[in-house]
């Protein structure tokens, strides 16, 4: 179980550490953040604030699971962040708002099913962490098994920060009607 633990561990802290580092990139980039809260229910007055404890806990969450001793407490906090951000999600589409997910700094893409189903896959994936850290025995993790979870987690953390790009890049295009050509 400790290539579960090690590979939820490190696949969230990659996602988290992407999260963080898209939203305080640039200056702009996080005023359009800030200013994204807001379209996910958050009074106006409470939108900075929000954000800024939102990233604050996006950072602790890599740093406490980047630590053995801190990482089921990073995993709790994970898993904590990622239902209150999915609710937000939720309720954003319920109200039929659409505002552009922000989640890794400035994008386009409005939110919709595909990012309520990530935030729920990295819940279960805080949770097998969890899982992975209480029933885990014996030394610390092998070389083969860090190597595992690097080779799992990494590849895995590239899909989902990239998710928006790789929908779009698969997403089937509007064809155009073709013209005949023309017989000269």
């Amino acid at each position: 179980m400790r290539a579960l633990e090690l590979t939820a561990r490190l696949l969230l802290a990659l996602v988290f550490l992407a999260a963080v580092v898209g939203k305080l990139r640039t200056r702009a980039g996080f005023a359009e953040f800030v200013g994204s809260v807001g379209q996910f229910g958050v009074p106006r007055r409470w939108t900075g604030p929000v954000a800024r404890l939102a990233v604050a806990v996006e950072a602790a969450v890599v740093l406490l699971v980047a630590v053995a001793r801190t990482a089921p407490l990073g995993l709790l906090l994970a898993a904590g962040l990622l239902g209150v951000l999915t609710a937000a999600i939720v309720g954003a589409l319920r109200r039929g708002a659409r505002p552009a997910c922000r989640c890794f700094g400035a994008a386009d893409a409005p939110i919709g099913a595909r990012h309520v189903t990530r935030n729920v896959l990295l819940f279960a994936v805080a949770l097998l962490g969890l899982l992975g850290w209480a029933t885990a025995t014996g030394p610390p993790p092998s070389a083969p098994t860090v190597l595992l979870a690097v080779g799992v987690a990494v590849p895995l953390a590239a899909v989902v920060v990239r998710l928006d790009d790789l929908v779009a890049l698969f997403a089937p295009t509007p064809s155009r009607p073709s013209r005949p050509v023309g017989r000269r």
